[in-house]
C-alpha cells in the first residue's frame, strides 16, 4: 500500500526526531564530560596560583621583617612606616609617616613665672595695651620658648587692642619658629590658628581661606607631632574653615597608620608580644603591621594594606582576596558569583588570614570552543529540522488550498454553464416539437436562447482568456479611445444581457476628458465584469453607480454599488485568482472567483491599477486608474 503524502511527512519527521535526539543525547554527555575535565583543570590552575601568591606574600613578610631587624639600614616602599618606641617617647620613619603620635615628648616649657606680670594686666586688670608693652621685651630673648610664648602672647592682646595688623605680623614671626613649644603645640601651628582665628573674626574670608588651606595641608601631611585628640580637633577646625574640603585619599591611608601604630602602642605598654603579624582594620582601611619587641622597646613596620596586591597579582588571571577569621574581606576583589575556588588556611601558609583565589567555572577555551561547535551543529539541525518542516507543511497547505480552490472553481464553472445550456436545452426542445403557445412566448423564448448563447459564448471567452494571461500570452491591441464612449456602451450591452433587470446602472462622465490606449475588448470586459459583480453582490439595491473622471492625474473609471461589501481583511485577497469572499460563498452567489483576478491583469497590462474601498454592509467601490493617451 503506497504512503499518502502526509504520512511520508510523519516519518520523515519521526526519523529526524529520533536522529536529533540521539545526536542531541551524546551532545549533552560529552559537554557533562567536558565540564568535568575543565573543572579538574581549573582547579588545578587554581591550586597552582594559591601556591605562588603563597610563596610571594611570604617573600613580602620576609623583607618586611628584615627591615625590622636593622631599622637603621631600612629601605621603606612607598606608603610605609617604620615605628621604634620606647617608654619615654616615639621615633617615626619617615618623619611625616603618620599624622598623630600615640605618645607625644614633653618640650622645654619656660617657667610659668616668666608671663605673670603681663598675664596679671591682661586677665585680671583688664588692660591689653599695657599688657602688649609688658610681653614685648620678652619677644626678644634668647630662649626659644620664652620668645614663642611671649609672642602669642603679643599677638593676642594687640588684637584685643584692635590693631590687627600689628598682630598678624607678629603671629608671623611666631610661625618662625617652627616647631618651638607654645602650650604644648608647635608655634607654627599656634600661629596659623591664631592667624585664622583673628581674620575670621575680622571677616576676611579670601584671606581666612589662603590660611586655613595652608594650615590644613600641613596637618594633613603630618608635620607636627600631636596626639589623636589634638589632631582631630585642630583638622575639624581646618576643615570648617574651608567650609569642609574632602580628604585625599592618602589622608585615609595614613590616618588609619596612625591609628594602627596608637593600637599597637597601648597593647605593647598593656602585655608586650615578641613578634606578630597582624591586619588591623582601621575606620574600613586595613593595615598591614609587621613587629618585634621586648618591655624596652616596640619596633613596627605599618604599611597599607595594598602593599601585598602585588603578591595577590601572582595569581595572573584568577581574582585573588585575603580574609580575615570573621570572613571579612582584607584585601582583593570580591569572590565571582558561581566561581570555583581553593583556600589556604592559616595553619597551611603560616600567615594570619585566609587565602582565596577563585575563578568563573566556565571551563578552559578549548573546551567551549568544542561545546559551541556542539552546541551550534544541534542548533543548525534542529533549525534545518524546522524549516524542512515549515516547508513541508506549507507546500501541503497550499497544495491542499489551491486544490480545494480548484474544486470550486470547477463546481462553480460547471454551475455557471449549466445554467445557460439548460435554458437551451428546453428551447431546443420547444423547437423540436413546434409547441408554442403564443407568437408571443416563441418571440421570447428566441430572446432568452440568444441571450444564453452569448453568456455562454462569454463565459468560454473569458476562461480562454484568462487562461491566456496567466500563461503570459495575452496580447493588447491598443488604440486611442474616449473613455466614456467605451464605458457608456459596455453598460448599454450589460443591461441589454443581464439577467437582472430590475438593476439601474447610472453612469457620470466628466467633460473635457483625454483619450487612452486602450484594448477596447480587454477593457470593455474589465468594466463587465465589476458591473458583473455589481449587480450579483447588490441583491437588496438596485442601483449601480458608474463614473468615469480625473483622478491625480490619471483617468478613474470607478463602479460603486450599495450591496453587501467586502471585510478589509478580504480586499486584498480577491483579486487572486479561484478566491471569493466568505460572504459570498455564505449567501450561495454565483461566480467563478477569475473575475476579479482578469480584471487585475487586464489593468495591469494597460499600466494601470485597480482598486477596491469597501466595508461590509456598505456596499464596495472598485476604480480602475488608467494613465492618459501621450500626445506629441
Amino acid at each position: 500500500m503506497p504512503f499518502s503524502p502526509r504520512k511520508v511527512q510523519a516519518l520523515f519527521l519521526a526519523v529526524t526526531l529520533l536522529f536529533a535526539g540521539a545526536l542531541g543525547w551524546l551532545g549533552w554527555r560529552l559537554l557533562q564530560q567536558d565540564r568535568a575535565l575543565a573543572r579538574q583543570r581549573r582547579l588545578e590552575q587554581l591550586e597552582a596560583a594559591a601556591d605562588r601568591v603563597s610563596a610571594a606574600i611570604y617573600r613580602r613578610f620576609a623583607e618586611l621583617e628584615e627591615a625590622l631587624a636593622d631599622p637603621t639600614q631600612a629601605r621603606l616602599r612607598p606608603g610605609a612606616v617604620l615605628v621604634r618606641a620606647r617608654r619615654a617617647g616615639i621615633e617615626v620613619l619617615p618623619p611625616n609617616g603618620l599624622l598623630y603620635y600615640p605618645v607625644v615628648p614633653a618640650g622645654n616649657e619656660p617657667p610659668p613665672g616668666v608671663f605673670a606680670a603681663g598675664e596679671t594686666l591682661e586677665f585680671r586688670r583688664n588692660d591689653p595695651a599695657a599688657a602688649a608693652e609688658a610681653f614685648r621685651p620678652l619677644t626678644r630673648s634668647a630662649d626659644p620658648a620664652t620668645r614663642a610664648g611671649a609672642l602669642v602672647r603679643l599677638g593676642r592682646n594687640l588684637a584685643k587692642c584692635g590693631r590687627a595688623p600689628d598682630a598678624l605680623r607678629v603671629f608671623d614671626e611666631l610661625a618662625s619658629l617652627g616647631a618651638t613649644p607654645v602650650g604644648g603645640s608647635p608655634a607654627e601651628l599656634v600661629a596659623l590658628e591664631a592667624r585664622c582665628s583673628l581674620l575670621e573674626k575680622l571677616g576676611r574670608r579670601p584671606d581666612l581661606e589662603r590660611e586655613a588651606r595652608v594650615l590644613y595641608a600641613r596637618l594633613t601631611e603630618g608635620r607636627w607631632p600631636l596626639l589623636r585628640a589634638s589632631y582631630d580637633f585642630k583638622i575639624e577646625e581646618a576643615r570648617a574653615w574651608l567650609g569642609g574640603t574632602p580628604d585625599p585619599v592618602q589622608w585615609e591611608e595614613r590616618a588609619a597608620l596612625s591609628a594602627a601604630a596608637e593600637v599597637l602602642w597601648a597593647e605593647w605598654r598593656q602585655e608586650p608580644i615578641s613578634k606578630g603579624r597582624r591586619f588591623l582594620t582601621m575606620d574600613g582601611r586595613p593595615v598591614l603591621a609587621v613587629w618585634v619587641s621586648s618591655p624596652q622597646e616596640l619596633t613596627a613596620l605599618l604599611a597599607p594594606a595594598a602593599a601585598l596586591r602585588p603578591a595577590l597579582g601572582e595569581a595572573g588571571d584568577f581574582p585573588a582576596r585575603m580574609i580575615d577569621t570573621d570572613g571579612r574581606l582584607l584585601l582583593g576583589s570580591p569572590e565571582p558569583a558561581g566561581a570555583t575556588r581553593v583556600e589556604r588556611s592559616p595553619a597551611s601558609t603560616r600567615l594570619p588570614w585566609t587565602l582565596q583565589v577563585s575563578a568563573p567555572d566556565d571551563g578552559s577555551a578549548g573546551l567551549a570552543g568544542r561545546r559551541w561547535l556542539l552546541a551550534g551543529s544541534f542548533a543548525l539541525l534542529v533549525g534545518l529540522l524546522g524549516a524542512v518542516s515549515y516547508l513541508a507543511a506549507h507546500a501541503t497547505t497550499k497544495e491542499l488550498a489551491v486544490a480545494r480552490l480548484q474544486a470550486d472553481f470547477v463546481s462553480a464553472v460547471s454551475h455557471e454553464f449549466r445554467s445557460p445550456l439548460s435554458s437551451i436545452c428546453q428551447i431546443s426542445e420547444l423547437l423540436n416539437e413546434d409547441r408554442w403557445p403564443s407568437d408571443e412566448h416563441r418571440r421570447r423564448s428566441f430572446e432568452i436562447l440568444g441571450r444564453e448563447s452569448t453568456r455562454l459564448r462569454r463565459l468560454v471567452e473569458g476562461l480562454l482568456d484568462f487562461a491566456r494571461m496567466e500563461a503570459g500570452a495575452a496580447d493588447y491591441r491598443l488604440e486611442p479611445l474616449a473613455p466614456g464612449e467605451l464605458v457608456r456602451s459596455v453598460i448599454e450591452e450589460f443591461q441589454m444581457q443581464s439577467s437582472s433587470r430590475r438593476h439601474d446602472v447610472q453612469l457620470s462622465v466628466a467633460p473635457d476628458l483625454p483619450e487612452i490606449d486602450a484594448d477596447r475588448e480587454a477593457l470593455g470586459r474589465a468594466v463587465w465584469n465589476l458591473l458583473d459583480n455589481a449587480v450579483k453582490y447588490s441583491p437588496d439595491s438596485a442601483a449601480v453607480h458608474a463614473e468615469v473622471t480625473m483622478d491625480d492625474g490619471r483617468l478613474a473609471i470607478r463602479v460603486r454599488d450599495e450591496g453587501i461589501g467586502i471585510p478589509g481583511e478580504e480586499q486584498e485577497e480577491i483579486f487572486r485568482k479561484f478566491v471569493r469572499g466568505r460572504q459570498a460563498l455564505a449567501r450561495g452567489v454565483k461566480g467563478t472567483g477569475i473575475g476579479l483576478a482578469m480584471v487585475r491583469h487586464i489593468v495591469e497590462g494597460h499600466h494601470g491599477e485597480i482598486r477596491v474601498e469597501s466595508e461590509p454592509g456598505c456596499g464596495s467601490t472598485f476604480t480602475i486608474l488608467l494613465p492618459p493617451r501621450r500626445t506629441a
